[in-house]
């Protein structure tokens, strides 16, 4: 399965309650006892405070003959399209939500590669520099409504003429559009990269775009023949002629949110994973207990942040009283490096046979990057797990007892609901899985506490 992709590094300042994190970066930075810091979300509306943020030049339109070639991708070392098909071809794979790419010439050299994929929701227009790098991405994401909007914009400034195509951990500039459920636009957060080596983040209203032209925000799905005009080629076009077949492989792969991986395994006792420089981490189980939900909406938060708008997660189980397990692993058998992996809610014993992420309420999945999660954020290295309608229904001096010392587990009760507190061995943000059963329905929750070694290691 994929590793999570890193992300740029959020600026604090942001409500606990909705930070959005990748996968990889949340675990580089708790591996080495760092403190995660939130990706700010409040919209910046004057002009920047910063005189020195780099730029990356906007390709000008153009009028001139465009020759595209449809293709699997493009490949910047040999500076040519991959695997090239017909337009029919590519007219197929775009109905029916295939992957497909094209490379739009003038001149008779590349200046832009469209990569689709319909059921990914995602489309991306890269522009090419003269030395065959791709500098400038602007992708889009295809809503439920069918229409088709911007995502964000990535830049990259290429020192040398020989840099390798992006270089570096993270673009030079990135813009982020973000939405909310009914696609429309709440702020536009900024990241740079800083020639110093340092970074900055900060965000604007969609009116103070940060470029002098902003790209087509909301559109009709282009036609296959429609991106060299989104690219801003609008001259005559001729097309390539290629094979009249799929091709086996592409050089890309569409983004997609923080996939599971081996949760199954890790929530199984005595399960053995195999790291990366080859140690061992071995699962054990501990019964936690139960935990009633008369509601059915489980909250996953910091105990120490637990109010009235502690948002649940989306999906319910029905109301009932449901056994808590609590996982660690432990590095080759030695107890002094035992760490809490995960904790799972069994709503039903049916078996599991698939993960999916666990969205909290008002939470937008197409808000995600390639590799990003939502997450559950933790300032005090422990979780709670309640029901919705017992967030409130806990005393401080309560909850401030349950989080002392350094148990596996405790859980307070109140009138008919429960709070399980769950130590977990950093700050940062944990994610939930919802496991379901072969028929959809859900079976499990699943606590992810994202530990270090775990995120790339084989079960056996």
């Amino acid at each position: 399965m994929d590793s999570p992709a890193q992300e740029d590094r959020p600026q604090k300042g942001v409500s606990r309650r909705t930070a959005i994190l990748s996968g990889v970066l949340f675990t580089s930075l708790a591996a080495v006892g760092l403190v995660a810091q939130w990706r700010s979300r409040g919209p910046h509306t004057g002009p920047s405070i910063r005189d020195d943020l780099p730029t990356v030049p906007v390709p000008a339109p153009t009028n001139e003959p465009v020759e595209v070639v449809y293709c699997a991708g493009w490949d910047s070392a040999a500076r040519a399209p991959v695997s090239p098909m017909s337009e029919s071809v590519a007219r197929a794979q775009d109905a029916s939500g295939g992957q497909y790419a094209m490379v739009l010439l003038t001149g008779g050299i590349a200046r832009a590669v469209v990569e689709v994929c319909w059921s990914a929701r995602h489309a991306e227009v890269w522009f090419v520099d003269d030395a065959g790098r791709r500098y400038r991405g602007v992708a889009y994401r295809r809503w439920p409504d069918g229409r088709v909007r911007l995502f964000e914009v990535r830049g990259w400034r290429y020192a040398e003429h020989d840099t390798p195509e992006f270089h570096g951990d993270n673009p030079t500039v990135r813009a982020r559009v973000r939405r909310d459920a009914t696609a429309a636009i709440k702020t536009v957060s900024l990241d740079y990269e800083l020639s110093s080596g340092g970074h900055f983040a900060t965000s604007r209203d969609w009116n103070n775009w940060p470029e002098p032209a902003r790209p087509p925000d909301d559109l009709a799905p282009p036609a296959v023949d429609g991106w060299p005009a989104l690219a801003g080629m609008t001259g005559p076009v001729t097309v390539r002629s290629g094979p009249d077949e799929v091709p086996a492989t592409f050089p890309w792969r569409p983004p997609h949110p923080l996939r599971p991986r081996h949760i199954t395994e890790m929530t199984t006792e005595g399960a053995r994973f195999r790291t990366r420089d080859g140690l061992v981490l071995t699962v054990s189980r501990t019964p936690a207990g139960r935990i009633r939900l008369p509601s059915g909406k489980l909250v996953v938060a910091d105990p120490g942040w637990l109010d009235a708008t502690a948002a649940p997660l989306a999906v319910a189980g029905p109301p009932g009283e449901y056994a808590v397990d609590v996982f660690q692993v432990t590095e080759d058998k030695t107890p002094r490096t035992t760490w809490t992996a995960a904790c799972r809610v069994t709503v039903t014993d049916a078996p599991v046979t698939s993960w999916e992420l666990a969205l909290r309420e008002g939470d937008v999945e197409l808000e995600l990057g390639d590799g990003e999660f939502f997450g559950n954020p933790v300032d005090t290295a422990t979780v709670a797990l309640v029901d919705r309608t017992g967030a409130t229904a806990f005393p401080r001096s309560d909850i401030d007892a349950a989080m002392t010392g350094q148990p596996l587990y405790r859980t307070i009760s109140s009138g008919a609901t429960d709070l399980v507190v769950v130590p977990g061995w950093s700050d940062g943000a944990c994610l939930v899985w919802l496991g379901r059963s072969e028929d959809g329905s859900l079976s499990r929750f699943v606590v992810d506490f994202q530990v270090p070694g775990l995120a790339t290691a084989e079960p056996g």
